[in-house]
């Protein structure tokens, strides 16, 4: 059949990503077809990618209307940033009929990775003035390796306290949660600080976003004195394995014989026993001096399914 001397439209539509990460695979969904319902889906499309390369994509096979959209699958390039992709047909006969040429610009915004950070092993309470260390670790959305990248924890006005790269090994169990133990000296004065950590990610090969975490801290007083807290069961006076004693951002677990040892600096605190299945009110103590204190906690009476059916 002879192509008639009029000439179609041939339209393109792109079903596209608004954001995918620097080098990451992702997918076009091309659309190309003709208002007057010409069957255009044996008609080539060329893509060609922001750095010029041209790939034609072959024609569909089967349904037409299946067919006409064709699904290609993409590199994004190593840079962030806007990316413009340019899909088009060349002018072709299909259905009887000339089609003009078409061609569509398709934008893709090209992300950094990004990294999360994760802070543990720190110590609590941590005393004025001396050393101490915790670790450190960051991961990469995409997995990648972030050995030899810096990572440093500032305090609440922006100054490094301690600064390392992170290690050649991944935190044992994870895949890919590089990591650091980073060397701190408390400040000479006690109370609650909130500091950060910061990974800059600069210097990989694939563009990250860099990441910051905060973290809370106690630094206290050098101790003074010792408080010993014996835990026993109110009604039998035995004493309670693996009670949790708490005084502030002082903690210690009770042993075998029920007792816990806690060295304080003097001063006022609220003393709290708690170990599932029991339960015991806070205990005002006022430390001035070694002192042995005896805490009787109450069991909590298991509840009887049964009890709601009784009259």
């Amino acid at each position: 059949m002879t192509a008639g001397a009029a000439t179609h439209v041939t339209v393109i539509t792109v079903d596209e990503p608004a954001d995918v990460a620097v080098g990451a695979d992702f997918v076009l969904t091309v659309m190309v077809w003709c208002p007057a319902g010409c069957d255009l889906s044996g008609v080539p499309i060329d893509v060609t990618a922001p750095d010029g390369a041209r790939t034609t994509v072959k024609p569909g096979v089967g349904d037409a209307e299946v067919a006409a959209a064709r699904r290609i699958a993409l590199d994004a390039p190593l840079r962030v940033g806007e990316q413009v992709w340019r899909v088009s047909c060349a002018a072709h006969d299909a259905g009887g009929w000339h089609h003009e040429a078409s061609q569509l610009q398709v934008p893709v915004r090209i992300q950094p990775h990004e990294t999360s950070l994760a802070v543990w092993a720190i110590p609590s309470p941590v005393i004025t003035g001396r050393p101490f260390a915790i670790k450190v670790g960051a991961k990469s959305a995409a997995g990648c390796n972030l050995a030899g990248v810096p990572i440093a924890v500032r305090d609440e006005a922006g100054k490094v306290l301690a600064s390392d790269v992170l290690g050649e090994k991944p935190w044992p169990g994870t895949s890919a949660l590089y990591w650091a133990e980073l060397a701190l000296i408390a400040p000479a004065e006690a109370g609650m600080f909130s500091w950060s950590v910061e990974f800059a990610a600069a210097g990989l090969a694939l563009p990250h976003h860099g990441a910051s975490s905060r973290f809370c801290i106690a630094i206290v007083d050098s101790p003074q004195h010792k408080l010993t807290v014996k835990v026993v069961e109110r009604e039998t006076a035995i004493p309670v394995e693996n009670a949790h004693v708490r005084l502030g951002a002082y903690r210690a677990a009770t042993g075998s014989t029920g007792i816990a040892e806690l060295m304080l600096p003097k001063g006022p605190y609220s003393l709290n026993v708690w170990k599932p299945g029991y339960e015991a009110p806070p205990t005002p103590i006022a430390l001035n001096a070694d002192l042995v204190l005896e805490i009787a906690v109450a069991a909590i009476p298991e509840e009887n399914p049964d009890d709601a059916w009784r009259m």
